[in-house]
């Protein structure tokens, strides 16, 4: 992290305030600038210490940074970073850390200038609460990072995010946008698409009887209606297809119960037992 003496956050929430939460643990000589839309938002990003200094004026905050990092929702991206890019230094690196990455990287690449070096991140840790109270620096250890790698790629600037994310203690994969968004289908946006159907699936005398096997599958359905929503739509296509996957194997459950097929059933929960005890 030595090589960035100012970050610009832009959007202190629960990713972005556990980001400079995480950076001035580890490197309190590196300065963190927050970038807020509201006064409120920036009182409370400075309440909870998740930045040095915040700031309602988005192109000052940016023009001085050494890494630009968009922590907005999915469908506010774009726009801000090409607000970003006009006003940034040369060589500065500009990133983001959207849960969908085909879409955001090919567009924002288009934007950004010569002087600048966009590298799409994506940091697989988060969690079904919102807002910079909630906040949390140790959420990124340990946890997976994918960063985006296209022939428009600057490497040196490549390497440097490697370092700096690994700083924070993420466990860093290099992916094309296209091979992201195919494993994250399945990976993140369809145990979401899941777990908001199975909610929706429950009726008052069934959320009475609720036990731990109900909370533990809907947990993340609590997570942020209109930021889960963006990312299902700029990922379309990986997304449909992940469902279809699903409701496949669903399928297969469904026929072997409707047949009375216990052998077939049980060959069905023990394949998929198997997986999960490599997740876990």
């Amino acid at each position: 992290m030595a090589m960035f003496n100012k970050i610009t956050i832009v959007g202190v929430g629960l990713i972005g305030g556990s980001i400079g939460l995480a950076v001035k643990k580890k490197k309190p000589a590196c300065r963190v600038m927050g970038v807020c839309r509201r006064e409120l938002s920036r009182r409370k990003a400075l309440k909870f210490k998740a930045v040095n200094k915040a700031t309602l004026n988005f192109e000052e905050a940016v023009s001085r940074a050494d890494l630009v990092i968009i922590a907005s929702p999915v469908g506010k991206i774009e726009a801000l970073a090409g607000r970003a890019v006009k006003s940034m230094k040369k060589g500065a690196i500009l990133t983001d850390v959207g849960s969908s990455k085909k879409q955001i990287v090919r567009r924002i690449e288009a934007l950004a200038s010569k002087k600048v070096n966009f590298i799409g991140s994506h940091p697989m840790a988060g969690s079904d609460k919102s807002g910079v109270e909630n906040a949390d620096g140790t959420i990124f250890k340990g946890a997976s990072l994918i960063l985006t790698k296209t022939k428009k790629t600057d490497m040196k600037s490549l390497t440097r995010l490697k370092r700096f994310w690994r700083s924070l203690g993420c466990r860093v994969f290099v992916l094309s946008p296209e091979r992201h968004d195919s494993y994250a289908s399945l990976a993140s946006y369809l145990p979401h698409a899941v777990s908001y159907a199975l909610s929706a699936s429950q009726t008052k005398d069934s959320i009475k009887l609720t036990a731990g096997s109900l909370r533990d599958t809907t947990r993340v359905s609590s997570s942020d209606a209109e930021l889960w929503s963006d990312i299902f739509l700029s990922a379309r296509g990986d997304v449909l297809r992940a469902i279809k996957i699903f409701l496949k194997n669903l399928k297969m459950i469904e026929g072997a119960v409707k047949k009375k097929d216990g052998k077939k059933l049980k060959q069905i929960l023990g394949k998929a037992k198997k997986i999960r005890d490599q997740i876990e």
